[in-house]
């Protein structure tokens, strides 16, 4: 079985993929087998099953708690420091960073690469719009559209609306793996990225701002957090 068959019959579970999606929500948390168990709502020995084949595939890492009373340890789950990759359907932003970094290194600017990243994004939103006279004018069809787009990418976004601003959490950054040397750039690539989708997806309510929020992946936080404030235009 090749990798990419691999990958996605274990995730082709329907309970098994729930789970995941829960874990990969709380990056840096740790679960074990019984809150998996009170979660789904599965015997202790089911959610060990799936949890173990998460490990095998290596979308989960594992480590131990030691007991309070000195018995057995308790086995820990939680997301794995690599980004699982599925050949289907290719994750096009991915290889356009790559080529943006690679237009870095052949002399390229820094702009040359955040633009490459943001049309990457403008195209995602331009596919997914394919077919509509026009992108949404309600905004929780906004939100909606914008969600589908970043998981299409591999994310997985929390998109809302807080007193007329469109906040975004990511949970997960599929650019980890590219970060290290240099993360500030890689935070802005992958801010980029999303506001080219944001640049499409929010044209039928108007020009927006976009800042980003506290929080970084890239340099140690939990989640990336974008807001995104409307300068004009009404829903």
């Amino acid at each position: 079985m090749d990798r990419d068959h691999e990958l996605s019959a274990v995730l082709a579970d329907d309970t098994r993929y729930h789970i995941y999606r829960w874990i990969a929500e709380r990056p840096g948390t740790d679960v074990t087998v019984a809150e998996v168990s009170a979660e789904f709502g599965l015997h202790p020995n089911v959610a060990r099953m799936h949890l173990a084949k998460l490990e095998q595939a290596g979308f989960l890492a594992t480590g131990f708690r030691r007991a309070a009373g000195g018995g057995r340890p308790a086995k820990l789950y939680r997301l794995s420091d690599k980004v699982v990759t599925f050949g289907f359907p290719p994750r096009r932003y991915e290889l356009l960073s790559r080529l943006a970094l690679d237009a870095l290194a052949a002399g390229g600017t820094r702009d040359d690469a955040l633009r490459v990243c943001r049309e990457a994004g403008a195209t995602e939103g331009r596919r997914a719009l394919a077919g509509d006279v026009e992108p949404p004018r309600n905004r929780a069809a906004v939100a909606g559209l914008v969600t589908s787009i970043a998981e299409e990418q591999g994310l997985l976004p929390e998109v809302d609306w807080q007193d007329g601003d469109l906040c975004i959490v990511v949970n997960n950054c599929s650019f980890r793996e590219l970060s290290g040397a240099d993360p500030d750039l890689v935070c802005a690539m992958h801010r980029a990225f999303l506001e080219g989708i944001l640049e499409v997806s929010t044209a039928g309510i108007g020009p927006l701002r976009i800042e980003p929020g506290g929080c970084r992946i890239s340099c140690g936080g939990e989640r990336c957090e974008l807001l995104c404030s409307f300068v004009a235009g009404e829903e």
